[in-house]
């Protein structure tokens, strides 16, 4: 529901994006209308605040074990200190040691705060903080905008459990069919995905003719789970460049106009 929640989110928020002066029965209109066309029943509450508490616990936990880090990291830096001036080579292996197992676990934490919780693609925190500053690029790159085709129809006909696994199949499959440095997959919102191609890797691949390759070969794929056999799906994609000073929402807009564009003339897939 959670992940329902947040198409719904991210539909209204792109359909006021333009607006100057948004008011809340405005927001609130446009925001149950996109939930009746995804026909999302609010009536169960308890479901709703059930996925939105385990969401919210799961970020809770990761600032609650980096504040333990940090408190740990700064009573490392006085046994530090304090060793340093005693001499004490025994004191400053064994903090040596623990400053090691404290970098793996904020490795591990960072990679929890940036990652999507179902796919475990990174999430568009991630895109804000590593790719932009005030809303505009930092470098040159180029960004396609993933949207699996017909996914309302699978979660209809399959349940939304089996629609969480074409979600998550989707994104190990652009990983393998991308597999080269400085590309990245991300979870935009609902059943959208991005893909960033930074500068290095734009220049170096034919990124529009893998991109074809794979809308391609997945479309030609059965796959297979527990409970199903044979399900196959596609998705349609959207690829334009950035350059560093760039407004994001320009950027964006034409991605998913050309995702747009895309999908009428991918339907054959």
């Amino acid at each position: 529901m959670s992940n329902m929640l947040k198409e719904v989110t991210f539909l209204t928020v792109k359909e006021l994006q333009n607006e100057d002066i948004i008011l809340p029965s405005k927001y609130s209109k446009i925001f149950e209308n996109n939930a009746k066309k995804l026909e999302i029943n609010f009536d169960d509450e308890n479901i709703i605040l059930k996925d939105l508490y385990e969401d919210t616990t799961n970020v809770n936990s990761v600032v609650k074990q980096t504040n333990e880090n940090l408190n740990f990291l700064h009573q490392s830096t006085d046994d530090a200190r304090v060793a340093i001036i005693n001499k004490d080579e025994k004191s400053l292996h064994n903090i040596y040691n623990e400053l090691a197992k404290m970098k793996e676990k904020i490795d591990f934490l960072q990679k929890e705060l940036f990652s999507d919780t179902l796919t475990k693609a990174y999430n568009r925190k991630w895109f804000m903080d590593y790719y932009l500053v005030d809303r505009k690029f930092i470098e040159n790159g180029a960004l396609s905008f993933i949207d699996v085709n017909k996914f309302k129809d699978i979660n209809n006909t399959y349940g939304h459990l089996i629609g969480d696994q074409v979600l998550k199949y989707l994104v190990s499959f652009l990983k393998q069919e991308l597999d080269f440095s400085g590309v990245n997959v991300l979870r935009y919102a609902g059943d959208v995905f991005m893909i960033v191609f930074n500068e290095e890797a734009t220049n170096s691949l034919d990124i529009e003719l893998l991109l074809s390759q794979a809308q391609e070969k997945l479309a030609n794929q059965k796959l297979k789970t527990a409970k199903v056999n044979n399900i196959s799906f596609s998705f349609s994609y959207g690829l334009t460049n950035f350059v560093k000073d760039e407004e994001v929402e320009i950027v964006l807009n034409k991605a998913d106009e050309l995702m747009s564009k895309n999908k009428e003339s991918s339907r054959e897939f």
